[in-house]
């Protein structure tokens, strides 16, 4: 686990800060789940599996955004919160578009 925080560019914790870096991924998790299954109302997964899509496309998105080094701006921390926001979504949109058509 500490190995995939430091690829996602967040610092080293000891073990209370991740167990509470861990509730607050679980709460945005739910909170992200709930608020996309209020948007997308019938073409959902459902509140738990819509906030593990938009988790896991935000970590894809950060990881490749990494990857490809790419920096706008003087903030680096709000630029990835923002790719991170949007790949996250998109992957989420992307599913829901395959599932309908499918």
């Amino acid at each position: 686990m500490r190995t995939l925080i430091l690829m996602l560019g967040l610092p080293d914790m000891s073990t209370p800060q991740l167990v509470l870096f861990m509730a607050i991924v679980g709460v945005t998790l739910l909170l992200f789940g709930w608020i996309s299954d209020l948007l997308l109302r019938d073409g959902a997964f459902g509140i738990i599996l819509n906030g593990f899509i938009v988790i896991g496309g935000a970590v894809l998105g950060t990881l490749a955004w990494r990857k490809l080094g790419y920096t706008i701006g003087t903030n680096p921390a709000l630029t990835t919160s923002l790719v991170a926001l949007g790949s996250g979504l998109a992957l989420l949109i992307l599913l829901t578009a395959l599932r309908r058509w499918l």
